[in-house]
């Protein structure tokens, strides 16, 4: 059953909740493939509709605006990041320099393995919403605990002599560049003949640790 065939047929019933749930899946789909393919900017609510096969006003039902649908995006792409990133026990009882290390080397391979995640989670912003608007990576339950669990460990190895680098804020945003760097160079450089993918990875993540420490 299409979407139009669900919303437009004269007489129906009041939608149930899974009809409901159906059309939003859908135009979630719709717009990650526009979003993805076309821009952000060059992406309207009427466009997304168009191609979910129902008049504009009806995807106002389910969406306000485009920027709630990649909010949207943003959510889901930040709880599946720290799925994908989160510390195993045994990962947990090891020196804090070696967490950073699993959370740089797992940020890194998530990003490889989900390029179109990277696109519309980091590479793809809404300029003109007020930044108050923005969506914020401290609050959400995905990078939420990502970040608290990174300064956590920048926290420890300052307080154990570790780092040279003594300013919590700027130790944790030189991994934060490091991270966005290393796969943000791959996606958005792919003419460069790179060479081995994980010896370059595996160089960069030790050499922004090494930096940091003493």
């Amino acid at each position: 059953m299409t979407v139009s065939e669900v919303t437009k047929r004269p007489g129906r019933p009041s939608l149930s909740e899974h009809q409901k749930q159906q059309i939003r899946d859908d135009i979630i789909n719709i717009a990650r493939d526009l979003f993805v393919n076309h821009g952000y900017e060059n992406t309207s609510m009427r466009k997304i509709a168009a191609q979910a096969g129902f008049a504009p006003t009806k995807i106002y039902y389910y969406f306000e605006n485009k920027k709630e649908i990649l909010r949207y995006f943003w959510e889901d792409i930040s709880q599946a990041l720290w799925n994908h990133c989160e510390p195993s026990e045994d990962v947990l009882a090891k020196p804090p320099i070696e967490i950073l290390r699993h959370l740089m080397h797992k940020s890194v391979e998530y990003w490889l393995q989900n390029p179109k995640s990277f696109q519309l989670g980091i590479a793809t912003q809404d300029h003109e919403a007020e930044s108050k608007d923005n969506f914020n990576i401290y609050e959400s339950s995905g990078t939420g605990k990502y970040i608290e669990l990174l300064y956590d460990c920048v926290q420890r190895c300052i307080d154990r002599g570790d780092f040279r680098v003594t300013n919590k804020q700027i130790a944790a945003q030189v991994i934060t560049l490091s991270i966005y760097g290393i796969y943000g160079s791959f996606y958005g450089l792919p003419m460069v003949r790179w060479e081995d993918k994980d010896e370059l990875i595996n160089t960069a993540i030790d050499n922004t640790l090494r930096g940091l420490q003493n």
